[in-house]
């Protein structure tokens, strides 16, 4: 398949490096000779060098025929028109544009992008995706990664077995039968440095982090099971007041759950446009760094601090003073992954890498099938993919036992009119069923074809 990636940086590479693995015919442009020269010495991809927004360049780059148009640059403008050149000149059937400016976004603009204005098929946004990713693991005490799937009726979760979990050393066949009337299963572990698929034999062990679908009405019970019985929750501090901030808080008070929300920001006309257009939450102007503002909110109080700034340094210090003023759990926006393995040693208890979330939001849009959900796992690990069963896919009327999928598929849940179920090598596909899969990286091409019409 045919695709143009506009921007090379951090996640124009990341994009170029998943898609290019898959077998994609990946074209990269860019105006920077020094980000391109990085793609081409380390990716099987075309290079370009020039603005995605001239025609000249995107025919150079193979618009004629391309299949994808995914403009990531840094500006919003330009991800823009070149979609919409994409479209008028060279009918590109599917572009996808990350679109930062949160003025674009508004409800009340919403028909601006459709084929008679900016004709585009799926847009991104990392400041809002990365606020719903947050405001998921602060309503879900006890998980460090949460995802809603199968229209809410189930979660992927993921959680730490502390020393109090009273389970392990039991497989995940011998669990599953202690606990039948749990619907839940799960599918990958991280045990140290390594990232494994699970299968039926798998052993638990005590501070294995463990990632699982269950059906969200068994959620609790499973937490606790896992030795996870926290509370949810009453008071939050939100350092950084930038579209992230602003998005969760907005988050926050239009939950039916009530958390006592603080926010610090050091610009005092920033501080003052949220406190004009935040009801719920009491802003202050100041400094995360600064013991006595952290003082003034009562960090001691609070269930979470949530360091979202745009600096990452700035992040990370201001959640180590937050847990060492009292704060119980810090959640860290974390713009650079390579300090993310180095975080959990020095008590960061948990990282949000947007440049991960965006990435997920748009492979959800390139794969082929019915794909409803595409998370990434594990920097690079593989992906929790939700889809459709359509009539004419290699797996519909198939048994799983028969099919002999790779060790690095699993199959997590399907839900059929309505209900859940929990596969087992007896179970057969059928048509239109809501199946979560998670899939190694090196198999995803693999499931992309057996989800594909044959």
């Amino acid at each position: 398949m045919k695709t143009i990636i506009c921007g090379a940086g951090d996640v124009g590479y990341s994009i170029a490096d998943k898609l290019s693995k898959e077998n994609f015919e990946v074209t990269v442009i860019d105006e920077s000779e020094e980000r391109l020269l990085k793609v081409s010495e380390n990716l099987d991809v075309k290079t370009i060098n020039g603005s995605p927004s001239l025609p000249s360049v995107l025919l150079d780059a193979g618009a004629e025929d391309c299949e994808i148009l995914i403009a990531v640059t840094k500006s919003d403008e330009t991800n823009m028109v070149t979609c919409q050149i994409g479209h008028s000149l060279f009918e590109i059937p599917k572009k996808i544009a990350r679109i930062r400016q949160q003025d674009y976004l508004q409800e009340q603009w919403k028909n601006l992008y459709n084929n008679n204005n900016f004709p585009i098929d799926a847009i991104i946004s990392p400041e809002q995706e990365v606020a719903k990713s947050l405001y998921r693991r602060l309503i879900s005490p006890g998980t460090i990664d949460m995802l809603e799937l199968s229209d809410k009726k189930l979660k992927l979760i993921g959680l730490k077995c502390e020393d109090n979990f009273v389970h392990a050393g039991l497989t995940v066949r011998e669990l599953s039968q202690k606990f039948p009337d749990y619907l839940a299963n799960i599918m990958f572990i991280f045990r140290g440095d390594k990232k494994f698929t699970v299968n039926s034999s798998t052993k638990i062990e005590k501070n294995d982090s463990i990632f699982l679908v269950v059906e969200t009405e068994n959620l609790s019970d499973v937490l606790s099971e896992f030795g996870h019985q926290e509370l949810q929750a009453k008071k939050a501090v939100i350092i950084g007041g930038g579209n992230i901030g602003f998005s969760l808080a907005q988050l926050i008070e239009k939950s039916d759950i009530y958390i006592k929300t603080e926010l610090i920001e050091y610009n005092k006309e920033r501080a003052e446009y949220l406190a004009s257009n935040l009801e719920n939450v009491t802003v202050t102007n100041g400094d995360g760094l600064d013991s006595q503002i952290l003082d003034e909110v009562n960090i001691s109080d609070a269930g979470y601090s949530i360091a979202v700034t745009e600096d990452d340094e700035v992040n990370i210090l201001s959640s180590l003073l937050a847990k060492r003023a009292g704060a119980l759990i810090s959640l860290t926006l974390i713009n650079n992954s390579n300090y993310s393995s180095l975080l959990t040693n020095i008590g960061v208890d948990m990282t949000i890498d947007p440049k991960i979330i965006t990435i997920s939001k748009i492979l959800e849009k390139v794969r082929g099938g019915k794909i409803r959900n595409d998370y990434s796992i594990g920097d690079g690990f593989g992906e929790v993919i939700e889809a459709d069963i359509q009539s004419e896919s290699f797996l519909c009327n198939k048994n799983l036992k028969d099919l002999e999928l790779p060790k690095g598929i699993r199959i997590g849940s399907i839900v059929r009119d309505k209900k859940i179920i929990i596969p087992n090598s007896q179970t057969v596909f059928k048509e239109n069923d809501d199946v979560v899969f998670f899939a190694e990286t090196n198999c995803i091409k693999k499931l992309e074809k057996l989800l594909s019409k044959v």
